[in-house]
């Protein structure tokens, strides 16, 4: 599986966006990659079993619990995290190559 960097690069590329500074490249990159890890995060909690996001809302208000321990929890929580992330990939991708330059 591609890493997420990969895949930014990739989209960059098949998108036509090769001829900018390559600060704008790194912004945009670090930018679509923030955006990209919050859909997956986001539609990890969603495939949640209801009781599973209820804990989660419980640790979530812990000063201790870090993001290091969401994705420990979530990893553990029964989900099939690769299946989730590879879709929102997917979906990202698509609307990121469909959208109106």
């Amino acid at each position: 599986m591609q890493t997420i960097d990969e895949f930014i690069e990739s989209l960059l590329n098949d998108k036509g966006i090769t001829n900018v500074e390559p600060e704008i490249r790194e912004e945009l990159k670090a930018d679509m990659k923030k955006r990209l890890e919050d859909q997956i995060n986001r539609a990890a909690i969603e495939a949640l079993p209801e009781e599973k996001a209820a804990e989660l809302a419980k640790l979530v208000e812990q000063p201790d619990f870090t993001n290091e321990k969401m994705t420990e929890f979530i990893a553990n929580s029964g989900i099939n995290l690769t299946e989730v992330t590879l879709e929102t990939m997917l979906r990202f991708r698509n609307f990121y190559l469909d959208a109106e330059e």
